[in-house]
């Protein structure tokens, strides 16, 4: 097998406004007509056969590799971010993510890639997806970044949905085997029915070792198995500030807004005005490492567990002819 060399270079009907309670059945409906509808936008994609970590390499074209196909330097002072989906997303936005990161980052301290478990995640019981991304992806994603380096400096891990059970259990593995600083980043984070959302980074505070989550999640149509304040990440509400509707997949496309500064032209909020600050504190990208040694300090400093922030459209001046002239560019 062929090995890629990286130099780690500088760098119709209506609906009321009665809501009723739903039941677990409403609930399996609901997910059944998801997967349905999902699946059909999802033909023609080939995900990898196994899970699978890439890595976003210097060269042009955006070429992303296999973690196993790349000699990475086996130091202990590398930084480490890695993003992945939730259950059956079409959308390529952890590679997009990753590609955006590196070119934030000094390519000599930063490895930045994304882990493919979409093949697993195409079924359709939700459950058994974070399931498998618990008992099984986890593990995966653990073993394969310690492949990259024995003793990262810091990891940062970023994920949604029901891949919040793959980054947590990783993050679980890499801490008892090594003394590296961790970031979780939650978007939306599903919990099960019956499932402890505390175990969530649930990861033992030690003398030597840092641990500090974000989780940024949404009121929609998912209901409480998506909208749990959790008792190891610092809890941030950004359902208000979606571009119409509120939507569980929103957060994946806010957060790397973040990074760009905007949304990407190809986001299907493009044009759309990017909010992330509560007060002159910034959300999203600006609380990790990557953004800075002076950011992620401050994120230390922020509460886990707390009650749940909430970010909010600042009002806009009135202005009753503004409509004529609306610029929905950024």
């Amino acid at each position: 097998m062929s090995k890629t060399t990286i130099a780690i270079q500088p760098a119709t009907h209506r609906i009321t406004a009665k809501i009723m309670p739903l039941k677990p059945n409403n609930l399996c409906l609901i997910a059944l007509s998801l997967t349905v509808i999902t699946a059909i936008a999802f033909a023609g994609d080939k995900p990898q056969d196994k899970p699978t970590l890439y890595i976003a390499t210097n060269e042009l074209n955006h070429r992303i590799v296999k973690a196993g196909e790349v000699n990475l330097p086996r130091t202990d002072g590398l930084n480490i971010v890695i993003a992945t989906h939730g259950w059956i997303e079409r959308e390529q936005w952890p590679k997009n993510l990753a590609f955006d990161i590196r070119d934030k980052v000094d390519s000599n301290e930063w490895v930045c890639g994304w882990f493919d478990w979409r093949n697993e995640a195409r079924v359709i019981n939700p459950r058994d997806a974070a399931l498998y991304a618990r008992d099984t992806a986890g593990k995966m994603l653990a073993e394969q970044i310690l492949k990259i380096s024995n003793n990262p400096r810091h990891v940062h891990l970023i994920a949604h949905s029901s891949g919040c059970w793959a980054i947590s259990e990783a993050a679980k593995i890499i801490a008892q085997k090594t003394n590296t600083n961790i970031h979780l980043t939650f978007l939306d984070a599903y919990v099960p029915l019956g499932w402890d959302a505390n175990s969530l980074g649930d990861i033992p505070a030690e003398p030597n070792k840092i641990y500090w989550a974000d989780h940024y999640l949404t009121q929609d149509i998912t209901l409480d198995v998506t909208y749990c304040q959790l008792a190891h990440a610092h809890n941030v509400d950004i359902g208000n500030i979606t571009p119409g509707l509120k939507d569980h997949r929103f957060p994946f496309h806010w957060y790397p807004a973040t990074v760009l500064g905007k949304y990407d032209p190809n986001d299907k909020y493009a044009g759309e005005k990017l909010y992330y600050k509560s007060g002159n504190l910034e959300y999203g990208f600006a609380r990790s490492l990557e953004a800075g040694k002076a950011n992620w300090e401050a994120s230390l400093k922020l509460p886990m567990g707390n009650n749940i922030v909430k970010l909010v459209k600042p009002k806009e001046p009135f202005d009753p002819f503004g409509w004529l002239f609306k610029n929905k560019s950024n």
